[in-house]
């Protein structure tokens, strides 16, 4: 049987890998996430100097199995066939002088709520809209979540929920698949692109599960469960609201990251990993005050 052109194209495509992908940036969260998937699979991979050790010796079972051991990162080792991924998630500085000398494919991840306002051929940008990360190399912060989960430690329930204000929780695991399918494709990506979930989550919501899965945690550690901590909760409690306080849907747009995947291969942009399962690894990597 005879392959069309495009079918051999598209093959060819997908089965290339770039030489090299470069770690740099803070890596904690979404960065070792990555990193993982990609020494499972066999890619060769570069570590910034500050992460290399402690990100071997997380992997080091992992790296007993595959072949390709990641390196510590040299700036003088760079071709123009591998891609450079960095992660600027938090509030740290870009290195912009580092990455003007760089002449191979660069990938910046950054907050959605922050603005870059740089621009160069070899250069594209992803802005991550509300995610869960966690990590086990070191602590990992969410402003929205910690401040949740402050109230939930305390018990209170005297403090304002912003209504209005809408989430777009997505989980690490399903940014990290994601960047896994397009890391041979960048040149598909316009300059900017946005990634979030799908579907919006108000701060009260996002209270209700965080607190249902804390108060089962806590319940779980000292092994006093309530009825109340087992009964099934909807995910969602129905709720009736006048139509004059239904705030409009505020999404990023979806549709950029969802048509490169779509070329890349059948799916679109489908986050699988639900709030609730996200919500307790980021539980998992906080010091909720109890001792196993």
């Amino acid at each position: 049987m005879y392959r069309s052109i495009n079918q051999i194209l598209l093959i060819s495509t997908t089965m290339s890998k770039p030489r090299v992908v470069h770690f740099l940036g803070e890596l904690p969260g979404l960065g070792e996430e990555l990193l993982h998937k990609l020494v499972c699979n066999n890619i060769s991979c570069s570590i910034v100097e500050n992460w290399y050790d402690v990100l071997l010796s997380n992997m080091s079972t992992e790296l007993e199995i595959f072949s390709e051991k990641p390196f510590l990162f040299d700036v003088n080792l760079i071709n123009s066939n591998d891609v450079l991924l960095y992660f600027a998630l938090n509030e740290q500085v870009i290195d912009f002088d580092l990455l003007s000398g760089i002449e191979c494919k660069v990938l910046l991840l950054v907050n959605g709520e922050n603005s870059v306002d740089v621009e160069r051929d070899n250069l594209k940008l992803i802005y991550v809209h509300d995610l869960i990360s966690y990590s086990t190399i070191s602590y990992s912060s969410n402003l929205a979540l910690d401040e949740l989960l402050k109230h939930c430690k305390s018990d209170t329930r005297d403090f304002d929920l912003q209504s209005d204000k809408k989430y777009w929780w997505v989980s690490q695991q399903d940014v990290a698949a994601c960047l896994v399918r397009i890391i041979d494709n960048l040149q598909l990506l316009s300059f900017s692109t946005d990634i979030c979930g799908r579907r919006g989550w108000t701060e009260r919501e996002t209270f209700q599960q965080l607190e249902l899965l804390y108060n089962r945690t806590m319940a779980g550690s000292s092994g006093q469960f309530q009825t109340n901590h087992l009964e099934p909760k909807p995910v969602i409690e129905a709720t009736l609201a006048k139509a004059s306080e239904i705030t409009p849907s505020t999404r990023p747009d979806l549709s950029a990251i969802n048509e490169v995947l779509q070329q890349v291969g059948d799916e679109g942009w489908r986050p699988l990993i639900p709030l609730r399962t996200s919500l307790m690894h980021y539980l998992a990597t906080k010091d909720l005050g109890y001792r196993v």
